[in-house]
């Protein structure tokens, strides 16, 4: 049974798996909101696997969570070693997605507008609702007015003259466009996802020194008896 310091490293791991629980938690509903439809659908998949990413890694982080308190409780350094390596692999993955995120970040603005135009000429009837729910809401119309309805030929929704409405002509539809207000929307989630995945990384890595102090503590504790 390991002794002193290591004991005290040993509690920390409970901790530890705990907090990887509720990172996990956190992980999975940052990673869903992102993943919203009103947003994916006028983005590139480039930026559709960063959410996916941080949802498949907080899955990830219940088993880690429960092979990490198996090992420590039964003091086995296979285990407790596993849990180390899974957690630096999961650590590495998510700086991987970070940095893909961070090199298309320029290319961000104009994606968005292109399938914006795009889901508009296309007219599908998916794409009409989440039109319809973004004008509603944020009081905007087309991309960066109601002649974006125009110039495809396509009537101006009622939607843009709000939840009630029941004909929209153009004097009346809203004027402002919807590309700014869904860009700063998608600029803020990003910045929220981010900011989390800064603050997990912390953690895992906290938790890797931890399980490997650990298993070399319980290596030693054996080659000892």
């Amino acid at each position: 049974m390991v002794s002193g310091s290591m004991s005290c490293v040993k509690y920390l791991m409970f901790v530890m798996n705990f907090l990887f629980v509720v990172s996990g938690i956190v992980l999975i509903v940052i990673g869903g909101v992102v993943q919203a439809k009103d947003v994916t659908m006028f983005l590139d998949t480039k930026y559709v696997t960063a959410p996916t990413i941080l949802i498949v890694i907080g899955c990830i982080m219940f088993i880690l969570a429960f092979l990490g308190c198996c090992g420590a409780v039964r003091e086995n350094s296979c285990m407790v070693t596993t849990f180390g390596a899974l957690l630096f692999i999961v650590f590495v993955i998510e700086i991987a997605g970070a940095a893909t995120a961070y090199m298309y970040r320029g290319q961000l603005d104009e994606i968005l507008k292109t399938n914006m135009n795009e889901t508009i000429a296309q007219n599908k009837s998916d794409a009409r609702k989440v039109w319809d729910e973004m004008q509603i809401e944020w009081k905007c119309c087309g991309v960066g007015g109601p002649s974006d309805y125009l110039n495809n030929k396509i009537d101006i929704p009622n939607s843009c003259c709000g939840k009630d409405a029941t004909t929209c002509p153009e004097v009346e539809a809203y004027q402002d466009g919807c590309y700014k207000s869904l860009l700063n929307k998608i600029k803020s989630k990003i910045g929220i996802v981010g900011g989390v995945a800064i603050g997990i990384g912390v953690v895992e890595l906290i938790g890797v020194m931890f399980a490997w102090c650990l298993s070399s503590a319980i290596k030693k504790e054996y080659e000892g008896v």
